[in-house]
């Protein structure tokens, strides 16, 4: 494939990409922050979703997006008991993704009731 070739297909790439995640945007706004974050936190997971799925086409980067927001959303609802381990895994993990923040959430909450019945 010629250079130029190459470089419309990355520019078309980037488009739908961009297409998809304002798309999901505007279905699932941002809960776990303000309106301004909101607008950052949506940028870094496009961005977090392009990086690492935009191989896999525009399909792949819409995937990652709607799996993203929907951990973030799922993160809003749990419980104020939590609250303390949510804050956790997010700071250690929000550079890695929601689903993994989530992940986290889950697999230490999980933990905790494991260790209130012994």
């Amino acid at each position: 494939m010629r250079q130029a070739d190459k470089s419309i297909s990355k520019r078309w790439l980037v488009s739908v990409c961009m297409l998809l995640a304002a798309e999901v945007f505007l279905r699932f706004p941002a809960v776990a922050a303000d309106a301004a974050k909101g607008e950052d936190l949506n940028a870094e997971i496009v961005y977090r979703c392009y990086n690492q799925m935009g191989e896999f086409g525009a399909e792949g980067v819409r995937v990652c997006v709607d799996g993203e927001l929907s951990a973030m959303k799922a993160l809003s609802s749990y419980p104020p008991e939590v609250e303390d381990i949510v804050q956790r895994c997010t700071r250690r993990l929000q550079s890695i993704g929601w689903e993994m923040v989530k992940a986290c959430v889950d697999k230490d909450i999980a933990a905790e009731r494991e260790a209130r019945k012994n």
